[in-house]
């Protein structure tokens, strides 16, 4: 069985501001490595020795502990997701492991094990077929995502022919193939007619081509599944629920064991860990960096005493407490709008970048009397065309993402008094929506810091 293995993936909110196409040949998504090899990778030897005949010190296990816990390290394996597993076993053997095409949607909130799922299970495939991964935030046009995929094939083409040439390749190619488009929500919009295209190749009959989304948008199946039943078409389904406490917990517990069973990180502390970021958001993400964080702030307090001369007696190697968790959980956590902030999808997020750039070239106090929705969108489709990575939603796809932030409350959306607020009249198209304003919830200091927090809006802000 052909697999080449391929440098680690960026976490997906860094891959907004990357290249989209991500190649895999074989099976092979990533370099995901079992527990063997993390103890490998970082056991703590005594020293090595480098060109110029030096000795150079290898990492010290607190330090071989904050790697394995980095966003970037893959998981040893995945633990739990029991129902989830099966389900996406099931998909790959009764489609591209059979030569045959289908296709399946997946969704969860950010940190949920999505994307590491996937890559674990294909890899743990025995059956021979090609799998790519292209991301689709950055495509603009609807030709550039056929063309993504031919490319990622290996295969040279041009976004005019890339549609015809991939149908093409779906019925006659050698070898089936995977294709798993990231942010497959961020082409709902002017390129949706992409999305229905795809899995309508995916289940032509005698294809070659299987076919996975991956989108963090829960309601996207509402948006566009009724086509695509009606075209008969319809995608296999399967959620996944934020982690839970005990998940949470055993995953980390997985982590510090592939490095040393010795407990640098205080069980307690764990569990405090995963029981607040359970019950905020279920994000493991979030758990691995209160858990860094808290490392680096024992390391901290470690060395400081190390510095004390009045107290020679320090142990050899900080330990991880209730208390460093606390502090790092206050840290990181923030007020709880800070944390509806960071849940917004980067749609969401460009909603708000444009209203800071309304408010900002304007002297009238919007935050507190509101915005015009209309005014809102015009300054969002400036904002798309700006960052040139994705075209801007349909008119009522956006009425939609505002809806879902008032759900959220970040925003609420009332009633403007005769078209006018503050003495002046609402600018925009005439219709119903131009008869409401959009007014923050939140502090704008907030909003800012959780924009400056996202790749693709930092450079610009």
């Amino acid at each position: 069985m052909p697999a080449t293995r391929s440098a680690r993936a960026p976490t997906r909110r860094q891959a907004l501001a990357e290249a989209p196409i991500s190649k895999h040949t074989g099976i092979a998504l990533n370099t995901q490595r079992p527990t063997a090899s993390l103890k490998s990778t970082f056991a703590v030897t005594k020293h090595s020795t480098d060109l110029v005949g030096k000795t150079k010190p290898k990492p010290t296990l607190f330090v071989a502990t904050k790697s394995v816990l980095s966003r970037a390290t893959s998981a040893p394996q995945i633990i739990g997701r029991e129902a989830e597993q099966t389900a996406i076993r099931g998909f790959l053997r009764a489609s591209v492991e059979q030569g045959r095409g289908g296709s399946m949607y997946v969704s969860g909130n950010p940190g949920t094990g999505k994307t590491a799922c996937l890559q674990s299970l294909i890899k743990q495939s025995s059956a021979s077929f090609t799998s790519v991964l292209v991301n689709c935030v950055p495509l603009t046009q609807p030709g550039q995502v056929y063309a993504a995929i031919l490319r990622a094939l290996n295969i040279e083409t041009r976004a005019d022919t890339a549609l015809s040439e991939l149908e093409q390749h779906t019925q006659h190619a050698k070898t089936p193939f995977l294709v798993i488009l990231d942010e497959v929500d961020s082409l709902l919009g002017s390129r949706q007619e992409v999305l229905y295209r795809l899995f309508e190749l995916a289940a032509q009959p005698n294809t070659r081509l299987a076919l996975i989304g991956i989108a963090n948008a829960l309601d996207l199946t509402d948006r566009f599944l009724p086509r695509l039943q009606a075209r008969n078409c319809e995608p296999l389904l399967l959620n996944f629920n934020p982690y839970n406490v005990t998940d949470i917990t055993n995953i980390l517990q997985s982590r510090l064991d592939a490095v040393c069973t010795e407990p640098v990180i205080q069980r307690a502390a764990l569990e405090l860990c995963a029981r607040k970021v359970a019950a905020t958001s279920g994000d493991l993400r979030k758990a691995l960096d209160v858990c860094r964080h808290a490392m680096e702030l024992a390391e901290a307090e470690h060395k400081k005493r190390q510095d004390d001369k009045e107290n020679p007696n320090v142990v050899v190697m900080p330990r991880v407490s209730i208390m460093h968790v606390a502090k790092a959980l206050s840290a990181l956590s923030g007020s709880q709008a800070v944390q509806k902030l960071d849940a917004l999808n980067f749609q969401q997020k460009l909603v708000l970048y444009a209203h800071v750039q309304v408010v900002a070239s304007n002297t009238l106090d919007k935050r507190a009397l509101g915005l015009a929705v209309s005014a809102l969108y015009a300054e969002y489709r400036v904002v798309c065309g700006r960052l040139n990575m994705l075209a801007p939603v349909t008119r009522s796809e956006f009425l939609d993402l505002v809806a879902m932030m008032e759900m959220q409350g970040v925003v609420a959306v009332e009633a403007l008094k005769n078209g006018r607020w503050g003495g002046r009249r609402a600018t925009g198209c005439p219709g119903a929506a131009d008869d409401r304003a959009l007014r923050l919830l939140v502090d704008e200091s907030d909003v800012r810091r959780a924009l400056s927090n996202t790749p693709a809006l930092a450079p610009i802000l």
